[in-house]
C-alpha cells in the first residue's frame, strides 16, 4: 500500500512548518496548517479543548497570550497524519 499523496504533502507542510519555526508556531500559521481560522483555535485553547497550545491572561491586562510549541504540536499532529494501515 503506497502513501497517498494528500498524506505526503501534509507531512512535507508540517516539516516545513517545524523548520520555519523551531521553538513557537504562531497561531495564524498553526490554524492555516489545520484549515481553520486563527480565533477559532485562540477558542479551542481558551477552553481547554486544544492539547498542544497555552493561553494565558497577560499579566496587567486584559489581553490574551497563545503559545504553540514546536514539538508539542509535531507531535500531536504527526499520528493524524499518518494512515492507520
Amino acid at each position: 500500500m503506497t502513501t497517498p499523496t494528500i498524506i505526503t504533502a501534509k507531512l512535507a507542510e508540517l516539516e516545513q512548518l517545524c523548520e520555519k519555526y523551531p521553538s513557537k508556531i504562531p497561531v495564524e500559521e498553526c490554524a492555516a496548517f489545520l484549515g481553520m481560522a486563527p480565533a477559532s483555535l485562540r477558542a479551542s485553547v481558551e477552553h481547554g479543548n486544544c492539547p498542544f497550545g497555552l493561553g494565558w491572561l497577560k499579566k496587567n491586562s486584559m489581553n490574551r497570550a497563545f503559545f504553540v510549541p514546536t514539538l508539542t504540536f509535531y507531535l500531536w499532529a504527526l499520528p493524524y497524519s499518518i494512515p492507520n494501515w
